[in-house]
């Protein structure tokens, strides 16, 4: 296999993965952006059935789903390369976090650096539901289904885990 011919795409990968949070949800936006609009590497409905077949297995699917979007376009190496340029920004962020907090006293962090970090994430949340919505939900019922369900957990449920505001 010609690796060079599939230097953009890992390029894309690795600028998705310094960017992408949010969670699964936040994080199948941002595929539908970057690896359906933009870069067209996967349809809309393959990376929707991507995505529902990694929320099948076990384990995570964002790395999952990108892992088999790697696959699809070149094979297992690639795949490999794939969730390696996925992992490694992550990895390496978090390394250096751990070794901040043992230089600097816990007292001395603020935590107005990370306020924005939660509106970030339910809007990419949000954009997300809104992607997936307008391609996964074809027919009214559906659609009268999930306001439904939407306005009973809004009134009903009054909890974080719903609404992280």
């Amino acid at each position: 296999m010609n690796l060079l011919r599939h230097i953009p795409f890992l390029r894309a990968v690795f600028l998705y993965s310094i960017t992408a949070f949010g969670g699964p949800q936040g994080h199948l936006g941002m595929m539908f952006k970057t690896f359906v609009n933009k870069r067209r590497d996967v349809t809309e409905a393959e990376l929707m059935e991507y995505n529902s077949f990694c929320q099948m297995l076990p384990g995570a699917s964002s790395t999952q789903t990108l892992t088999l979007i790697g696959y699809k376009r070149g094979g297992v190496l690639l795949a490999v390369f794939t969730l390696i340029i996925w992992l490694l920004p992550a990895c390496i962020l978090m390394g250096a976090f751990s070794f901040l907090l043992t230089v600097y006293p816990s007292n001395n962090l603020t935590t107005g650096l990370l306020k924005f970090i939660e509106p970030m994430a339910i809007g990419f949340l949000i954009y997300a539901a809104v992607k997936t919505f307008s391609i996964s939900i074809k027919n009214f019922i559906t659609q009268m289904i999930m306001l439904f369900s939407m306005i009973i957990c809004f009134f009903l449920f009054k909890s974080p885990w719903i609404f992280p505001l």
